[in-house]
């Protein structure tokens, strides 16, 4: 759907992001509704000749100062000691640019690491890797799953991509294009979320790992090589969405057994479809990849103020924690570790609202005062509904 539009010399600065004028081109940026991925396709058609003309041309260096030199040093600095214990794997830079990166890597020891740019080169590399390299550069692709894919043909079974990547802010649905890394003279023409990275991952077969801002991709089984790589990213990760239920059969009503709704009629504003819940307690059968972190998202609109969230907890396999809001859903996060599968619950503390506090158009107990999405995101992949 439609997310916002902003001008197309917008570029990476927190409050100067014109500083340079605007061009009176005005690029339109979309938001997916089942993972969050803000995008551009105004850039879909654009040869690498459009965009050596017009985003990576001579002025580029004004809108992005580091990446010839400063940046790729302090990544080499970096990971030449978060790599210690590779120096004799097969790695490989993709979206290497001038190759500074790898330069600085071969002075620190590792001598099996090679320099790739399909932007600016055509010659391939010979064989696969154990280690892939990329840093910023999958918000610069126009078909991320084509990106992805096209590393994973150069990927050892074993192997494991390493990338860095800015994640959007929990605000992005408030500051929406103002975020400053949607800026489309920097050639940012996609912007994920964690869902999104995870979902990114999956259509690969390949398990994501999240770190602050260092991400990986790997298959379940990683190599020696790749598990040392992958510590810098930190644990494996997923991540599912909890929607109300298409249709609510006895199944759905039985929990718990003292409430006469668990979920009242579906409404329908024309855009979104939600059902208000009616107990007290909320319960999912949830599944999820074999991973260490579960990241469970449930989608609502609160009958009142964003603080209160602080109402909520979520629980599964008995671990119970507070809820956070985050882009409009419920969030928390669990260990994982010995489970792919659970009970999880929506949990109201505190005192259920009067009839008086109610809406007037349904009757009866709103119970957890909360509307879940019921058709907000696609069907199918991580999202689980009753």
């Amino acid at each position: 759907m439609q997310f916002d539009w902003v001008d197309f010399n917008k570029y990476c600065d927190v409050d100067k992001y014109y500083e340079y004028g605007t061009s009176g081109v005005f690029i339109s940026y979309l938001r997916c509704l089942s993972c969050n991925f803000v995008f551009t396709t105004d850039m879909d058609d654009w040869t690498f000749d459009d965009f050596a003309r017009l985003i990576y041309n001579a002025d580029y260096i004004k809108v992005d100062e580091e990446y010839v030199k400063t940046r790729p040093e302090q990544l080499a600095a970096g990971f030449a000691s978060r790599f210690k214990g590779c120096e004799h794997a097969r790695i490989l830079d993709y979206g290497s640019g001038a190759g500074v990166f790898v330069d600085r890597m071969r002075q620190s020891g590792f001598r099996h690491i090679e320099a790739y740019d399909p932007f600016s080169n055509s010659t391939r590399p010979m064989g696969t890797f154990d280690i892939i390299t990329c840093f910023e550069v999958i918000e610069h692709s126009t078909d991320p799953v084509a990106t992805i894919g096209d590393m994973k043909t150069l990927l050892r079974e074993d192997g494991c991509i390493i990338f860095s990547q800015t994640v959007q802010p929990p605000d992005i649905l408030s500051v929406r294009g103002n975020w400053w890394y949607i800026a489309p003279r920097n050639g940012h023409v996609s912007t994920y979320s964690e869902e999104s990275l995870v979902e990114l991952g999956r259509l690969h077969a390949l398990v994501m790992y999240r770190g602050a801002n260092i991400y990986g991709f790997a298959p379940q089984y990683p190599s020696s090589f790749a598990s040392i790589a992958l510590q810098c990213a930190g644990a494996s990760f997923d991540s599912i969405r909890l929607l109300a239920p298409r249709e609510v059969g006895s199944h759905a009503i039985a929990f718990p057994s003292s409430a006469d709704v668990i979920w009242h009629p579906i409404e329908n504003d024309g855009v979104w479809a939600f059902r208000w819940t009616g107990a007290p307690s909320i319960r999912w059968d949830g599944h999820w990849h074999a991973v260490s972190l579960l990241q469970v998202r449930v989608p609502v609109i609160l009958g009142g103020p964003p603080e209160m969230a602080t109402e909520y907890e979520l629980e599964l396999n008995w671990q119970r924690k507070p809820a956070r809001l985050d882009r409009g859903e419920l969030v928390a996060e669990f260990n994982v570790e010995t489970c792919t599968s659970g009970q999880i619950i929506l949990h109201l503390n505190g005192q259920a609202p009067t009839e008086d506090d109610e809406p007037k158009r349904v009757p009866g107990t709103r119970g957890l005062r909360i509307l879940v999405s019921q058709t907000a995101y696609a069907a199918g992949g991580p999202d689980t509904a009753i």
